[in-house]
């Protein structure tokens, strides 16, 4: 049985094209000069093989990124993120839907949250605004069936959470928790990059 979808909205194009260039752009001096030195020394293939894995994935992060939005149906709540699999949240478990505006980090415009909770006070979903247009997330909160709660004054991050127990994700104010998950892959990333170096015979060290 299929349902009509209410409202849907998407993060801004404009990180798209952003975090495509950004990747393009750190590509080109990288590989210019991995190819510059590796002709030389008859090693270009390595360098072609690492170049076209690299970019698979950022073609395949792209491509996700395109697939990310949120929506209201007419029996559920629904969104998605780069690297998350879809959340469906039924409309009947919604028992409070509240918007808030935070200062995020050092940015001085308040950025709006929207925090869907059950009647336990549980998140079941939430939404950032600084991924997306201005007014997406009102769209999103008028759609719902329980009224929102606008909080109009702007509160830090931190009382944000204080505020509304569980309503962070893993990896906001526990720095520890980040740098457990992020270090090992900032490890891999030094790793592959000296053996790709090795292969080359490129000097590895200080």
């Amino acid at each position: 049985m299929s349902t009509t979808t209410l409202v849907t909205v998407r993060p801004r194009r404009s990180l798209l094209r952003t975090g495509f260039f950004s990747i393009a752009l750190a590509m080109v001096p990288v590989f210019g000069a991995l190819y510059w030195f590796s002709i030389e020394h008859g090693t270009w293939p390595v360098v072609l093989v690492v170049h076209a894995i690299l970019t698979v994935l950022a073609f395949a992060v792209f491509c996700r990124q395109t697939m990310v939005h949120s929506a209201v149906t007419e029996t559920e709540l629904i969104g998605n993120g780069i690297f998350t699999p879809m959340v469906r949240v039924p409309l009947s478990q919604i028992a409070s839907v509240v918007l808030v505006d935070t200062y995020v980090g050092t940015v001085p415009d308040a950025v709006t949250q929207l925090l869907v909770r059950d009647v336990e006070g549980r998140r079941l979903f939430r939404m950032r605004g600084n991924f997306y247009d201005d007014g997406a997330l009102q769209k999103i909160a008028a759609a719902l069936p329980v009224p929102a709660t606008v909080i109009s004054e702007p509160v830090t991050l931190t009382d944000f959470f204080r505020s509304y127990p569980g309503s962070a994700y893993w990896f906001e104010h526990r720095p520890i928790l980040r740098v457990v998950v992020f270090g090992p892959a900032l490890l891999a990333s030094l790793a592959i990059a000296a053996w790709v170096m090795t292969i080359l015979g490129m000097p590895v060290g200080i």
